[in-house]
């Protein structure tokens, strides 16, 4: 594989000369209390891709909306078009991927920032030869709201033939006991959903009979219900994933949503990046299970695989730690996302994410967590990392 100079490209060992400066050029001081990564200030309103292509077949793209402006390093469109997002009113976003349009594919949508808004996946669909994703966000009270955010769109081929990459699906009738969802918006695996009380689903992966991984969940419609993931586990020969739905103030509700099991990271162009499954909220520092992460920068050698951990910094707040992801550039580019992990009605956003001054390889991620009134609580949640990372050796 070629590297593209649209592409950050790292080269391992001996630092780059581009993180040596950005360490010189830090002034000697104590060292400070850590602290999540927050939102940035606006750049262009729009921004052209890389040229590097996914596999082929497949489509993606991802937008980072800081509540003021797109931020054009932190998104993504596989097809080379430009990507926008505009604001029709209040807590109402529309992002434009251009050249990404076609059927299907998968949406994620996660809050930013640490106010404790929600967002979530209004619908998507073929504008001409773009693709338009409308978003809604609202507070924890279910009163429309403006928000930064992250949306992450994927369109992968192969249909429902078991992929060991992991699964995708929309589920579209949510007071329905027992149904298949379209086989437009599957891929990855077959599904089935049981719905087996109000807000409460299990959606059956056929085949994928795998331990690990991660999901992603998302809320979809313009309501204010959200929802997260409860649990996954193998079942014979295949994954079980209970998905749990809140209407505003906690109570279980029904609900469409989009499900994204992740077994390795495709949806950028180097399909680089990683994912984690935080499940130990009270520990200050702490390894997540080996099972349930992932770290990967693709190599024209030989691939860099790191070890993620995790820091608690007080009630709600944590840090992901990806080590070598942060290619030494101020604001590294990519998409991180976060979902909630339980039964009960927590959920979680994405802060912002970062490389340190101390550290310009290391990628710090924040996420806070908060419970249905919006207070911060401790809890699990599982949190992906897209990036477009290749290292030249």
């Amino acid at each position: 594989m070629k590297t593209n100079l649209k592409i950050e490209s790292l080269r391992r060992g001996p630092r780059s000369v581009l993180a040596l400066l950005l360490v010189a050029a830090v002034p000697a001081c104590a060292a400070a209390p850590a602290e999540e990564p927050m939102v940035e200030d606006p750049a262009d309103e729009s921004v052209d891709a890389s040229e590097e292509a996914l596999r082929s077949g497949d489509a993606a793209g991802w937008a980072f909306y800081n509540g003021s402006g797109l931020v054009p390093v932190r998104s993504f469109n596989s097809s080379g078009g430009a990507t926008r997002v505009v604001s029709s009113g209040v807590g109402v976003y529309t992002a434009t991927f251009d050249g990404l349009s076609g059927s299907g594919g998968n949406v994620q949508v996660n809050a930013a920032g640490g106010d404790g808004q929600r967002c979530k996946v209004a619908s998507w669909g073929t504008a001409g030869a773009a693709l338009q994703v409308n978003i809604r966000c609202h507070t924890a009270a279910g009163q429309a709201a403006n928000s930064p955010f992250i949306v992450s769109y994927a369109r992968f081929a192969g249909g429902t033939a078991v992929s060991s990459d992991g699964a995708y699906v929309w589920v579209d009738r949510p007071s329905t006991d027992v149904f298949t969802p379209s086989p437009t918006y599957q891929w990855g695996a077959p599904s089935t959903v049981n719905r087996t009380r109000t807000g409460r689903y299990i959606v059956t992966l056929a085949g994928q009979a795998s331990d690990g991984g991660s999901m992603l969940v998302t809320a979809y419609g313009t309501g204010a219900e959200y929802c997260k993931t409860a649990e996954w586990q193998r079942v014979g020969t295949d994954t079980d994933v209970e998905v749990r739905c809140f209407g505003p103030g906690g109570a279980p509700a029904d609900s469409r949503f989009s499900l994204r099991y992740i077994r390795d990271v495709r949806d950028a162009a180097t399909e680089s990046g990683g994912f984690v499954w935080a499940h130990d909220p009270t520990a200050a520092s702490y390894t997540p299970s080996l099972t349930f992460q992932h770290h990967r920068i693709t190599s024209e050698c030989n691939d860099i695989t790191e070890v993620l951990t995790a820091q608690r910094l007080s009630t709600g707040r944590y840090l992901i730690k990806y080590p070598e992801m942060g290619s030494g550039t101020a604001v590294p580019s990519g998409a991180a996302l976060a979902t909630a992990y339980g039964t009960g009605p927590e959920y979680c956003n994405v802060t912002g994410w970062s490389t340190p001054a101390s550290d310009p390889d290391l990628l710090d991620v924040g996420v806070r967590c908060f419970n249905a009134s919006g207070s911060l609580v401790d809890t699990q949640f599982t949190q992906t990392y897209f990036a477009n990372l290749f290292h030249a050796c």
